[in-house]
């Protein structure tokens, strides 16, 4: 923010640990006598080029899957391991939470390893009674407080040392994933804590979580971080959306490889990638026609009529290009607006006798809506050409050149929609007991969801999955509303009313998905991650909210819901 006070700021921070093929070669290296080679030792890149600013009382999500380096940088902020490379300044006492049992001795009791951590920060007599008393409370383990703490479930473990972490009222508090462990009530009363400290004390926070919607409940920022670099870093609905995706784009990145190694073994060529797509990641809601794709070089050219196909030009078979056919006297291929889960046309193109590219000249028809871009890019994701293909009348052509200055990696797609088009989500409507618009509900009364859709194609048997799922923010509650074999008309546009009457879900703000799919899809054997999953024909992330609002106390200390039930006194 600006005119905001900095907590921390890193500059090209980067770390890369040696991996050693022997122990000796590590002892060697210590004392500067250790080779190099790979005979030696591998070299793992847990972070690279890391810039970030993070302003005073800041509450900041870190996200990312297992191994993306969230841990490591967390490590560098705090003092615990040193950078290969870059600097990171910090401002104020730092407190971390970041394993469990780190600093703490099992053969101790808990009290003697609260007194040795507060003696550890300086903090002895009076005051360390203080504090002691103030942690124990915060725990609330009393009657465990004089047992040795190898004794302690790993909650209890986890209560005892977040307690003893918060209590210093620290600048900076970094906590890695250790409050996961805990019961939920704990759970609720240590991120209501840590709201307050950077509210009231402007304590800086650093949450790693996997917990990406408990932690929109208390984060107003979040960077994602993946294979050691920054992918992105904003607000949270954005990250969660492009998290999401990232699951998509690894098993896209995976079939890219495969392909990749598959034409390998038939040609010694240099291969670069030429795409085009969607903005959306989702199906567009016209057919895009493609004539012909050209990528000029400094040495040669090589063009592709894309009805024909054309030499050192490789079609991936993970994409939804349509038969030939001739459009306006022009023989070409669409995108379609339904089929494969990846809605785009991918290629990939040898660069024999190209030399270094330089730019694409692409012929294309497209009278939709939705944006297309079209991406040249090296098998390392390293962006070459990028550029958006308008809408419009008729057959276009444009002339793209290389994109100029530092080369960039393949941006990540923020998307929210789904699944292979078949069916398609238009509106989404949520309405009260006399149909009148709405985004907050009371607990106890009715909700209605309103779905209108469109069929691209025949839907096969005229039935499909349907299903509505609420998500609670801050905390891991969720509900569904779900219909395995829904008939839908034979015509195009339908409407789908889900009706909830009473509402039973407890106060605060739901984060509501929509999926309609195939016939029966939680009956199948395995069910694939819903990005994945080509059995979803429109399914509608996490983008849309309802706010229920309370009906008494019992759902405001937590309860996610209310189930109905039939109580009644017997006779004894």
């Amino acid at each position: 923010m600006p005119g905001q006070a900095e907590a921390i700021v890193a500059e090209g921070l980067s770390k890369v640990y040696r991996l050693y093929q022997r122990p000796t070669y590590k002892l060697l290296d210590v004392v500067g006598l250790c080779p190099e080679g790979a005979r030696y030792y591998t070299e793992h890149v847990a972070l690279r080029d890391i810039d970030l600013r993070i302003g005073c009382g800041e509450k900041v999500a870190i996200i990312g899957r297992n191994g993306a380096g969230k841990s490591t940088l967390l490590k560098l902020i705090t003092g615990i391991i040193r950078p290969t490379c870059g600097s990171v300044t910090t401002v104020g006492r730092i407190s971390n939470l970041l394993q469990l049992g780190t600093g703490f001795h099992p053969e101790f009791t808990g009290r003697q390893n609260v007194y040795a951590s507060l003696a550890h920060q300086g903090i002895t007599g009076a005051d360390a009674d203080r504090l002691f008393e103030e942690v124990v409370t915060f725990a609330e383990i009393e009657e465990y407080v004089d047992q040795p703490m190898k004794t302690y479930s790993t909650g209890m473990c986890s209560r005892l040392m977040f307690s003893s972490v918060i209590v210093l009222r620290p600048d900076i508090l970094a906590v890695d994933e250790v409050l996961g462990v805990g019961d939920a009530y704990f759970s609720h009363k240590s991120f209501e804590r840590m709201r307050a400290l950077c509210t009231e004390e402007g304590t800086t926070l650093l949450l790693v979580t996997h917990d990406i919607y408990s932690a929109m409940h208390l984060c107003d920022r979040f960077i994602w971080i993946d294979s050691g670099a920054v992918r992105f870093d904003g607000d949270g609905k954005a990250a969660v959306a492009m998290y999401e995706t990232s699951i998509k784009e690894q098993e896209e990145h995976r079939l890219r490889q495969e392909n990749a190694a598959r034409i390998a073994q038939a040609s010694e060529a240099v291969h670069i990638h030429v795409v085009v797509r969607t903005r959306t990641g989702f199906a567009p809601d016209s057919p895009i026609g493609l004539e012909s794709i050209e990528l000029i070089g400094r040495r040669g050219s090589t063009a592709l009529a894309v009805a024909d196909g054309a030499p050192g030009w490789h079609l991936v078979p993970e994409g939804n290009l349509a038969p030939r056919q001739t459009i306006a006297g022009r023989d070409c291929r669409t995108i379609a607006t339904h089929g494969s889960i990846y809605h785009k046309a991918e290629w990939l193109v040898s660069t024999r006798g190209l030399g270094e590219l330089t730019g694409a000249r692409i012929r294309w028809r497209y009278e939709g809506a939705d944006t297309v871009d079209f991406r040249a890019f090296t098998q390392r994701r390293c962006l070459l050409i990028a550029g958006e293909l308008p809408a419009g009348p008729g057959w276009q052509e444009q002339m793209l050149t290389v994109s100029s200055g530092a080369p960039s990696a393949l941006e990540p797609m923020k998307q929210t929609d789904y699944g292979t088009g078949l069916v398609r989500i238009h509106q989404v409507q949520f309405l009260d007991a006399s149909g009148q618009h709405v985004v907050q509900v009371r607990h106890g009364e009715s909700l209605t969801v309103r779905v209108h859709c469109e069929a691209t194609a025949v839907v096969p048997g005229n039935a499909v999955t349907f299903v509505v799922g609420f998500a609670r923010q801050g905390s891991p509650y969720a509900a569904h509303v779900y219909e395995p074999a829904l008939q839908v008309p034979d015509a195009r546009k339908f409407v789908v009313d889900a009706t909830i009457n009473p509402v039973r879900l407890g106060s605060g703000h739901w984060l509501v998905t929509l999926g309609i799919g195939q016939r029966n899809m939680f009956a199948r054997d395995v069910v694939r991650y819903f990005t994945i999953d080509d059995g979803w024909y429109h399914y509608v992330g996490a983008r849309l909210q309802i706010q229920v609002l309370s009906a008494s106390h019992l759902d405001e200390a937590g309860c996610f819901m209310v189930h109905p039930a039939r109580i009644a006194l017997i006779d004894a």
